[in-house]
């Protein structure tokens, strides 16, 4: 393991949702992120990619590749009230690039844990100076 990276829901989602147009970009940079980088997320990850797994999917194979996914090599940061209360720190910090409450927690794991790369889809996290991002789908 090289390095510690996160994985955005937006990632996981096109990764698990094979219909998704972003789905082929996606699947070589998680799957070599997987053999090469120790990935960390957190729960509010689990729960966001859950929702969209299973309003997506259904109940059935939406729950069968959630399972999938929380059998992957994982380091999972429990949401906890001092989480909670970085992440509002987060929020103030970052809410004028349009960082929103999901993406501050991510951002308090980041900050809390060392962390500075991610890949991921999402605009408003691109924007934070501090983060290393990448975006597969987009090609950067």
């Amino acid at each position: 393991m090289s390095s510690i990276l996160i994985i955005d829901t937006s990632i996981w989602a096109y990764y698990f949702d094979r219909d998704s147009p972003e789905h082929k970009s996606v699947v070589e940079p998680v799957e070599k992120a997987l053999k090469s980088e120790q990935i960390a997320i957190n729960t509010t990850i689990i729960m966001e990619l859950g929702h969209f797994l299973i309003k997506n999917l259904g109940p059935v194979e939406g729950g069968e590749r959630l399972g999938l996914f929380l059998r992957f090599p994982l380091v999972i940061s429990d949401f906890e009230y001092r989480s909670a209360l970085d992440s509002l720190e987060m929020l103030k910090r970052y809410s004028h690039l349009g960082v929103g409450g999901r993406d501050a927690t991510i951002l308090a794991l980041m900050s809390r844990a060392g962390v500075k790369k991610i890949m991921t889809h999402d605009e408003a996290l691109k924007k934070v100076d501090w983060l290393e991002a990448f975006d597969p789908v987009a090609g950067e």
